[in-house]
């Protein structure tokens, strides 16, 4: 064997090796049996994971899953925070679902507002919405004073009986709502007012009562209750009328009364009514009212006294220390947020302060001492998943904007299995009639062409392996065109070669002339499908990339198989012997 031949044959052994060597894990997964992954699973599994890595993965449409576009609304920011907000919900959404164990996720950007989220193998469509759509702002603000309460409830029964004499529908006593706030300050009502509340630490929850109950059982009901009428228990004091008590910091509103609430916080003269430093935010669960039914708490809390979670380093679940029963989620700042919260609570020593993530209130500790560290706990009688989540969005970050969706569509395992089995199927089958087809032709030759094409898609699923690509139903597609694409180039050169051999030229220079004739013209060829797949890659989306990365690969690798290989065949084949004839 000569230099030349001898380079030549490293190089396709190099080639065909390495292509291996990336399929190999490819191989493993798809022929390893259930009892044995499982086994694997249990007694090695950074081995299971690590061929998994690198296997070939599937596709949404192939593995089934989740589908969703999102919009940013930018509404409400200012012109300087919408330049780079998508690429900061971006990447806010991409650390997410990377925490939420989604192996190889597809999210990207669509036009200036819409994100793409594929979820492959996806089995909790609803708790992957919540994650991915929690805006997760997280706060810590003051909670005002009784004086500062009572001084704003004041003002806000004035201005509604000014403004809504007419509108007014007053009620009569029932069941304890017959009870009135009054607003002098020493003689608040103060219900429980008992000190195991103020022993509550830093950021534990200090409920009304110990039995609390989920809120979402109670949504609807309150969404339908808005249309009732302007209803209140005095005309003389619209608003406080309608309010059970203060306890300490805060007020209490039963229930029934909480949609009549809603809508008075709701109209134009209260919100200017209200301080611009403060605000009203409800608490996040329902409690039980001392005397029967439930209820759910009011805080006036500042807007300008605050700590946001933007400095947040770390968020873990775990079990609380006084009843281990219960999730709580622990939480760090780094050096900047550790200042911060140790100045908020340095100089709030002994005032109530409110968590609030998304605009919920969770939880309203007292500042017991200065926090010099920036840790802390965040309760909220969290079920494990609930606790995860939250752990995951805090560290993860706050989207800059909340997130509309736009569109989702959910694959069925059962709808991909069919495809990849349909899929496989087509291109086993088309893969034999070429064979067929070139052995019945081409004869010994067409062996050869064959072999370079079995060669050709072994080179073309190792590099994807290698990639890591997501092969897709279009990406099953092109490696389909690919069988028929590889054999062209054969096909082309095997008829230069019988166009030489009929003007009795030797075996040996009808093959150099053949290949010599042929290479222009299945450059050009090449050459132009190649570059068609480049610009679907660059400006295509999803299954459309998937069809344009198989089919650039699959043309390099035919071009490879069809010129190089099948060439070194020949050379070895007639180097070593005289031919006078050339089975073709």
């Amino acid at each position: 064997m000569n230099k030349g031949l001898r380079t030549r044959f490293i190089i396709v052994l190099i080639v065909i090796g390495i292509s291996i060597y990336f399929l190999y894990p490819t191989i493993r997964i798809a022929t390893m049996d259930p009892a044995e992954r499982k086994k694997l699973e249990v007694e090695n599994p950074e081995a299971l994971d690590k061929l998994l890595k690198k296997s070939i993965k599937l596709g949404l449409d192939l593995k089934g899953g989740m589908h969703l576009v999102l919009e940013v609304d930018d509404s409400q920011l200012k012109e300087s925070e919408k330049t780079d907000v998508l690429d900061r919900a971006l990447e806010v959404i991409r650390n997410r679902v990377d925490q939420f164990g989604v192996s190889e996720p597809v999210i990207q950007k669509q036009g200036t507002k819409r994100i793409i989220v594929q979820l492959p193998g996806l089995q909790d469509a609803e708790r992957a919405k919540r994650l991915i759509g929690q805006t997760a702002m997280l706060e810590w603000r003051l909670v005002r004073k009784q004086s500062e309460v009572a001084q704003v409830l004041r003002k806000l029964d004035k201005v509604l009986k000014e403004t809504m004499k007419d509108s007014l529908v007053e009620l009569g006593p029932a069941g304890g709502a017959e009870k009135e706030i009054e607003l002098g300050i020493d003689t608040i009502s103060t219900e429980k007012k008992s000190e195991d509340v103020a022993e509550a630490g830093l950021p534990e929850v200090a409920p009304l009562d110990t039995s609390i109950i989920d809120s979402t059982l109670l949504t609807g009901t309150e969404e339908k209750s808005f249309n009732l009428p302007l209803e209140t228990i005095s005309k003389d004091k619209p608003f406080t009328s309608l309010l059970e008590s203060f306890y300490r910091d805060w007020i209490v509103v039963r229930k029934e009364n909480i949609p009549r609430v809603r809508r008075l916080l709701a109209r134009p003269e209260v919100q200017r009514a209200i301080p611009k430093d403060s605000e009203f935010i409800w608490y996040d669960e329902w409690v039980n009212m001392p005397d029967g039914g439930k209820g759910k708490f009011l805080f006036l809390v500042a807007k300008d006294e605050k700590v946001t979670g933007a400095n947040l380093v770390y968020a873990n679940p775990t079990p609380s220390r006084t009843s281990p029963n219960q999730l709580i989620v622990e939480f760090r700042f780094n050096r900047k947020g550790a200042r911060q919260l140790s100045r908020f609570t340095g100089k709030n020593v002994g005032r109530f302060t409110a968590i609030i993530l998304d605009g919920k209130i969770k939880s309203y500790p007292v500042i017991k001492s200065k926090i010099p560290d920036g840790s802390g706990i965040i309760e909220g009688n969290f079920t494990d998943i609930e606790a995860k989540d939250l752990a995951i969005v805090l560290r993860a970050g706050a989207l800059p904007a909340p997130l509309i969706i736009r569109e989702e569509r959910t694959v069925g395992p059962s709808l991909g299995s069919d495809s990849i089995r349909m899929g496989f199927r087509a291109a086993i089958y088309g893969l034999i009639v070429v064979i067929i087809f070139m052995l019945v032709y081409y004869k010994l030759s067409g062996f050869i062409a064959s072999f370079a094409l079995i060669l050709n898609l072994v080179i073309l699923l190792g590099f994807l392996a290698y990639l890591g690509a997501a092969l897709t139903l279009p990406g099953v597609a092109g490696i389909i065109l690919t069988i028929g694409m590889a054999v062209d180039a054969n096909v082309l050169i095997f008829e230069r070669i019988r166009e030489e051999l009929r003007k009795a030229k030797t075996v040996r220079s009808a093959i150099d002339a053949g290949y010599n004739r042929a290479f222009t013209t299945i450059l050009d060829a090449n050459l132009t499908t190649l570059i068609t797949a480049v610009v679907l890659w660059q400006f295509g989306t999803g299954p459309i990339k998937g069809f344009a990365t198989t089919l650039s690969i699959g043309i390099l690798a035919s071009m490879f198989t069809a010129i190089v290989v099948t060439k070194l065949i020949y050379d070895t084949w007639t180097g070593s012997r005289k031919l006078e004839k050339l089975s073709i």
